[in-house]
């Protein structure tokens, strides 16, 4: 079986780590209203602004519906930002890699995004950011419970942090079920590929860490690598026994869907992330030469808000799927 073992991203798509923090002389989301939510993002814009990276303020309110989508899809905003559209924004860094969301649930959701196998590197990125909002000793701290957050779960080092994982092989030789209900033992959770209340597409599975009160960065970290460690050698040798079991029937099974991806007309958006996770498995067994970054761009920039601004508006449902087919076409005869 071919693997490419850099950053493990034959099973890592990605690693993030959020923190959840709020000015201590500001009322919390219940209580925002719209000047006090002025003041949040004009603080957290100062303090950014005397970083080296220059980040560009974006404020919801101002953008299109698609191009608000278009940020989720890349996974730089949360749906739940949308949710305060008129009072939230978003700080982002130049090379897409760190945000700041601002009015969420919380003044601050700071996150950092990697490719493949790499939390402690994003969490030292997360951290330096943390650091830069946080200089002032402004934040909202309690000696006893650590940080103080809109929800109760976030309480403590308000941090989340989890790894984004490809699972089709699992998926197929039927023990994902039973692998994601005993993850849920180690203080874990698996969300979908937008995180909380998202369904999971294209075998896309976003492991994390349901604890932040009474557990050190540091321990969540070592629990989150050890348990993604451990799925990606469940995975890699569920994906060795189908090929054990029929390597040309897999073969084959991959092979026509890549064949039907490359030549469709209308990919609605469940289909085309279940092609998406075939090719990726294909690419992975070396069937296909195609680049694990390649695939993950086009998952993200075929989406029906990202596809939308690339039109120029937003097109009726049909519209859209036909306009997908035409882009994934052309960039897999790239």
């Amino acid at each position: 079986m071919a693997v490419n073992n850099a950053l493990e991203r034959d099973v890592v798509v990605s690693s993030r780590v959020r923190l959840a923090r709020n000015y201590k002389d500001i009322p919390f989301a219940p209580a925002m209203n719209r000047e006090w939510a002025q003041e949040t993002i004009r603080r957290a814009a100062d303090a950014l602004a005397r970083q080296r990276e220059t980040y560009q303020l974006i404020r919801m309110e101002n953008l299109t519906n698609a191009q608000r989508r278009q940020l989720v899809e890349h996974h730089l905003i949360s749906y739940d930002l949308l949710k305060f559209a008129e009072l939230s924004a978003a700080l982002i860094g130049q090379q897409d890699t760190v945000s700041v969301m601002v009015n969420e649930e919380d003044h601050l959701r700071i996150q950092a995004l990697l490719p493949g196998m790499q939390p402690e590197k994003t969490a030292e990125m997360v951290f330096a950011l943390d650091d830069a909002l946080g200089a002032d000793d402004n934040y909202a701290f309690d000696a006893q419970f650590g940080f103080l957050t809109s929800c109760p779960t976030n309480v403590g080092t308000g941090m989340r942090a989890s790894t984004m994982l490809h699972l089709p092989a699992l998926a197929r030789v039927g023990k994902l079920s039973a692998l994601l209900q005993a993850i849920s033992k180690l203080g874990l959770t698996v969300r979908g590929i937008y995180g909380e209340g998202s369904e999971a597409q294209g075998n896309l599975y976003q492991l994390s860490n349901q604890v932040t009160l009474g557990r050190s960065e540091e321990d969540t970290l070592k629990t989150l690598i050890a348990a993604t460690t451990q799925i990606i050698s469940y995975e890699r040798g569920a994906r060795k026994a189908l090929q054990q079991h029929d390597a040309a029937l897999l073969e084959d099974q991959l092979m026509r869907s890549y064949g039907e991806f490359a030549n469709a007309r209308i990919l609605p958006v469940k289909e085309f992330m279940s092609r998406c996770s075939d090719l990726r498995l294909a690419a992975s067994l070396g069937y296909v030469d195609r680049d694990y970054a390649f695939i993950d761009a086009l998952m993200m920039d075929a989406q029906d808000g990202s596809l939308s601004v690339q039109l120029g508006g937003e097109k009726n449902e049909r519209e859209m799927d036909m306009a997908r087919a035409e882009y994934v076409r052309a960039k897999l005869s790239e």
